[in-house]
């Protein structure tokens, strides 16, 4: 069950993959980029589930 609708625009999902690939983010900004981009809902997200987010990137949900 999703606890909140994460919608990004273009320029938001550009942010957080600049994140991912310039290399100076800090590992905890960069999962926490992965996690947004994979919960994005928009039309480019990938939708996924929080269990399969934090399985898939070994984080834990918070209650």
């Amino acid at each position: 069950m999703k606890k909140y609708s994460i919608q990004l625009d273009a320029e938001q999902r550009k942010l957080l993959e600049s994140m991912l690939t310039g290399g100076k983010a800090s590992a905890r900004s960069q999962t926490h980029a992965r996690i947004l981009l994979k919960a994005d809902q928009g039309e480019h997200g990938a939708g996924w589930e929080d269990q399969q987010i934090a399985e898939t990137l070994g984080v834990e949900r918070q209650p």
